[in-house]
């Protein structure tokens, strides 16, 4: 640095002028040259080690900025992770909702009829219990899907997808079809294939558009979005989610990714 060469030239401009005068004025000694030169020797030794000591301030200086940026991103990558795991959390438990529901559709107690002489059954035999052609039963359907789902926690995307678009083929009818495509587009997102998540996003939002999983595939279709450098677009759908979903996790999400647009 600049000011340490002036110090060290300060400290010795004072000595070389007291030697150049006793030069001058003919009443410099060997002795007196000597001291000089000591002078000069220590001063010079003192200007290293003050060197050596700003070097030493300016590296533990460099290492705090460096550890307080490695602080900060730290920081923010344990939030955003917190982030993910609460959505993670909300998905799984509106998903336990949903199946719970569906299980409790499922019991209902039959009594035995008594059978009444002379009286036939209204409906004959085989008449409305086959399933329409194409189309599995209602308990099928619950087992295709509920597999497709079971392979999605486990990360198996691939064969998750494929157990879906079974479902969605088989089952065009049932009240989980908008799911399905809500989880077929995670099993995108999490393979980072953005491009085939934002058409099951859009197709969802869509087509679906009173689903309970509204709010939560529109913060997945903005941050497809902002993966795939399209950032105005993903502007525009974060401040839709805050605007028609506040309150929701998704909204305070999409409000912190907005600071960083």
């Amino acid at each position: 640095m600049n000011y340490r060469r002036t110090n060290v030239i300060t400290a010795i401009l004072p000595m070389a002028v007291i030697g150049l005068g006793l030069l001058a004025s003919g009443c410099c000694t060997k002795r007196d040259v000597a001291e000089i030169n000591d002078r000069l020797s220590r001063i010079e030794a003192q200007g290293r080690q003050t060197q050596e000591l700003t070097s030493r301030m300016d590296t533990l200086i460099t290492q705090a900025v460096e550890a307080n940026r490695q602080l900060q991103n730290d920081v923010r990558y344990s939030s955003d992770e917190l982030n993910r795991q609460m959505t993670q959390l909300m998905e799984n438990y509106a998903d336990l909702l949903s199946r719970i529901d569906r299980l409790s559709s499922q019991q209902v107690i039959k009594l035995p009829l008594k059978d009444s002489p002379g009286v036939q059954a209204d409906i004959p035999s085989g008449e409305a219990t086959t399933p329409p052609e194409g189309t599995q039963s209602s308990a099928e359907c619950v087992d295709m899907y509920d597999n497709a789902f079971t392979q999605v926690r486990r990360g198996e995307y691939e064969p998750a997808i494929n157990g879906f678009r079974t479902f969605l083929a088989q089952c065009p009818n049932h009240k989980d079809v908008e799911n399905a495509y809500y989880w077929i587009g995670e099993c995108y997102y999490s393979q980072e294939q953005y491009t085939q998540a934002i058409a099951e996003y859009e197709h969802l939002l869509k087509t679906y558009p009173d689903s309970p999983n509204v709010a939560r595939a529109l913060y997945k279709l903005a941050r497809c979005k902002q993966e795939i450098g399209k950032k105005s677009e993903a502007r525009e759908l974060f401040q839709k989610l805050v605007k028609e979903h506040g309150g929701t996790l998704e909204a305070e999400q999409a409000a912190q990714r907005l600071k960083d647009l």
